[in-house]
């Protein structure tokens, strides 16, 4: 009889709620799991989360409440306590919260306290993604919006950028050798210099992360904090001034950057280090007294040269790739085409990997609208060739997965 109370009252809050999710416990360890949906609830009309609760709706309860209501309080850091037992492999104490700098001796939140909570409110602390098919901004081939503390959305920017570059390789005898665009670490350094450096005083700033075919783009609002412009000045005498030093050395203590505001010249550096490296494609970085850009180029990117399709080309357009597809297989993640449709058909090849669901493949793209993942990506795929469905003759059933045709895995070979 409890039991099915339980599962009443469920019900009648679930009614009461415009969305909802379910956790079975609290990954104390995980906190990004959960954090994921408060912040969708946070972009959106709100919503509900239910711990203690199975997929199915079957409540499973919890084993210490309280300690859960206080894990994920209005003032909890879950996520900086998982991020630093992760990056220092040191135990956490939440008298570090002090000595950080991030509440006072009362228990109030500082202004930089509040970025490192699980649920920061600060409607500055925002983040837009663009992938732009091309060199300018014109048709966008994928973009997201989020909001949340600095670490959420540095982890979010990261894979982003993973999921909108390419990963390519070349061709050796005796296997293949890994050529990235970029260096991980050179593109980490710099969103976490835009995320701890940037003013926070400008009502409705974010830091915006803009990726084209030949360069990633990050801009922030504040120029440097000494009024001078980066690119006047030699980037080995770039001064180390702080306008948020709690930030900075929070971040340090989390081995995410060094004290002594090295962090130019390592982009540089790490940049450098790309086997590809080329000297003309080095970053290159400018501020205003409004902004501070930092762009990181390709270095796999390759100028394209107008050709004309061939009937078997179907992915091709008369702004085609560098090279035909039938050679740019064997380099497809080193080249891309000039035409939008074509890039986000080649995007998606990439990513099927035997029989998917909509729902696998959109998660890798990393996207979240149906409609413009069947508009723009799937229906255009089918059409040329290069996935095909597993249930041709039932499209709308539960259980359709696609696949890559023969013409499509021969791009992958």
């Amino acid at each position: 009889m409890e039991d099915t109370k339980t599962t009443a009252d469920l019900k009648i809050l679930i009614a009461e709620c415009t969305a909802y999710d379910y956790k079975v416990e609290l990954e104390e360890k995980r906190p990004k799991s959960w954090l994921k949906s408060v912040s969708a609830f946070a972009d959106t009309r709100g919503g509900s989360l239910f711990f203690g609760v199975d997929n199915d709706g079957v409540v499973r309860g919890l084993d210490d409440i309280q300690h859960v209501c206080e894990t994920i309080s209005i003032h909890s850091f879950a996520l900086l306590a998982s991020t630093f037992r992760e990056r220092t492999q040191q135990d956490w104490d939440k008298k570090y919260l002090q000595s950080f700098g991030l509440v006072t001796k009362d228990g109030y939140l500082t202004n930089a306290g509040m970025l490192f909570t699980d649920y920061c409110e600060l409607s500055q602390s925002r983040l837009y993604c663009t992938r732009w098919a091309g060199l300018e901004k014109d048709d966008a081939l994928n973009d997201a919006e989020y909001k949340g503390n600095i670490l959420l959305l540095l982890l979010e920017a990261m894979n982003f950028v993973k999921s909108s570059t390419r990963k390519g390789w070349e061709k050796l005898p005796d296997g293949r050798k890994n050529k990235p665009e970029y260096a991980e670490r050179a593109v980490l350094e710099a969103l976490v210099n835009h995320f701890i450096h940037r003013d926070y005083t400008v009502i409705g700033g974010e830091v915006h992360l803009d990726i084209y075919d030949d360069r990633l783009v990050i801009t922030s609002p504040g120029g440097m904090y000494s009024g001078q412009k980066v690119q006047d000045l030699d980037i080995e005498e770039v001064s180390s001034d702080r306008r948020n030093p709690i930030l900075a050395d929070v971040m340090a203590q989390l081995d995410y950057m060094e004290k002594r505001g090295s962090g130019l010249k390592r982009i540089c550096k790490e940049t450098r280090n790309l086997e590809s490296y080329k000297e003309d494609r080095k970053p290159m970085f400018k501020s205003s007294s409004s902004h501070f850009i930092t762009t990181i180029y390709s270095m796999e990117y390759e100028p394209k040269v107008t050709k004309h399709s061939s009937s078997r080309d179907q992915v091709s357009t008369s702004n085609s790739t560098s090279n035909s597809t039938s050679n740019s297989t064997s380099n497809s993640t080193s080249n891309s085409t000039s035409n939008s449709t074509s890039e986000k058909i080649l995007r998606l090849v990439r990513v099927v990997k035997e029989e998917m669901s909509v729902k696998e493949i959109m998660a890798e793209l990393d996207m979240s609208s149906r409609p413009m993942f069947l508009e723009n990506y799937l229906t255009p795929a089918i059409k040329a060739g290069l996935v095909k469905m597993t249930q041709p003759n039932s499209p709308n059933s539960p259980t359709q997965r696609y696949v890559l045709t023969e013409e499509g895995k021969k791009l992958l070979e």
